[in-house]
């Protein structure tokens, strides 16, 4: 009994100082794990913080490319086809039907304003006027008679009236019947060439029909097409060239040229602009119009200024403004500011600045659409 007793009380003892040692090696545990969920909370929190503080940084530097604009001599010049046009072509016509009973000019003919074209027949048109002339005499005395009778008391007012409303129309058909005998004839509105014409003698021809193409050569012009980046600096600043033509049929015959008009309206296949110019000082009797023309654009030259700034083309900024402008760049406080400039003519992938650069600049050759001015900017390409 007794050795039975001792056992079940050392297994309660054992059972005892299992449970206890258990306990101590379960509780140094506990604090490191309720401290890991709090370090892991403490992070979490603190990167959603950061990212909530972390706002897009607009005025972060931009990086943009920069190149320094050069000065030195150039002599370039673009050369285009042109043709030869008068200042006006019209055709002309009568304005009454009838039959041609004469046709005096010839295609190539040279003649002066006021000379006689085509004329009609006259015949019809003189007894219409014969006609009209002789109710206008009845109508001026029925018109005498009623004035005098009335004067004198004899006959009514309302006869007066009748007698002034006959002749009235008597005059207004007198005076169109004068007017279309005066359309049979066709006269030169202005000094010009005879270019062609379209009818024969002795054929009825109807109102407004074409009889003869006439082409005012008092001044010459000339019709080129410009690409398109040609076109915006020609528009913007005609002075700035020099323009001269030259003939392959008249060799030997250089003409400048001054700028007439300007169609803003592309060409929808070729995407060129119709331009203008004018033929200044003697012209040769030799141009006649429809003739080629190689037409020469070169920058103006100035005796003063030997040297051209360059830029690439790259570096010229057209968005948002009518005037192009550059971006040039400030080593010394790293900041970009926008100048306005005038081009001349580009060429290769470069383009001459006329005014607004002086040169030895460094100038934002890419990138500039994300650029406002006194920005803050890095650079590349140095």
């Amino acid at each position: 009994m007794n050795s039975n007793s001792k056992n079940r009380n050392w297994k309660r003892i054992a059972s005892v100082i299992v449970l206890v040692a258990t306990a101590a090696l379960a509780v140094p545990f506990l604090p490191v794990a309720v401290t890991d969920v709090f370090a892991q909370t403490e992070m979490y929190g603190g990167e959603s913080d950061a990212a909530a503080t972390e706002a897009p940084q607009y005025d972060r530097p931009v990086t943009v490319e920069v190149t320094r604009a050069l000065s030195r001599v150039i002599n370039r010049s673009r050369a285009v086809a042109g043709r030869v046009e008068p200042a006006r072509t019209v055709d002309i016509a009568f304005q009454v039907p009838g039959q041609i009973i004469s046709l005096d000019v010839e295609p190539g003919d040279r003649i002066r304003q006021g000379d006689v074209i085509a004329q009609l027949d006259q015949a019809d048109f003189n007894l219409a006027v014969d006609r009209a002339q002789a109710s206008f005499d009845l109508a001026n005395s029925e018109l005498k008679r009623a004035s005098s009778l009335a004067e004198r008391g004899v006959a009514a007012d309302a006869r007066l009236e009748a007698a002034r409303a006959q002749f009235a129309q008597a005059d207004v058909a007198l005076r169109e019947a004068r007017r279309r005998l005066s359309q049979t004839k066709i006269v030169s509105p202005f000094d010009a060439m005879v270019a062609r014409t379209f009818v024969e003698e002795y054929v009825n021809v109807t109102s407004a029909a074409p009889v003869a193409r006439l082409q005012d050569v008092s001044e010459m012009r000339i019709m080129i097409s410009l690409p398109e980046e040609l076109a915006s600096l020609a528009r913007s600043a005609p002075d700035a060239f020099d323009i001269v033509a030259s003939f392959p049929a008249v060799p030997g015959y250089t003409a400048p040229l001054a700028l007439r008009s300007f169609a803003t309206d592309a060409d929808p296949t070729a995407q060129t602009y119709d331009v203008e110019f004018a033929i200044t000082g003697d012209i040769d009797p030799r141009i006649l119009p429809g003739m080629t023309a190689d037409v020469r654009i070169s920058n103006a030259s100035e005796e003063d200024r030997q040297q051209s700034v360059i830029v690439p083309v790259s570096a010229v900024d057209t968005t948002s403004r009518t005037d192009p402008s550059i971006w040039v760049y400030q080593e010394s406080s790293g900041q970009v500011a926008r100048r306005t400039v005038r081009l001349g003519l580009p060429f290769d992938n470069e383009i001459v600045v006329l005014e607004g650069l002086e040169g030895d600049e460094l100038v934002v050759s890419g990138g500039w659409w994300r650029l406002r001015d006194n920005q803050t900017v890095t650079v590349s390409g140095l």
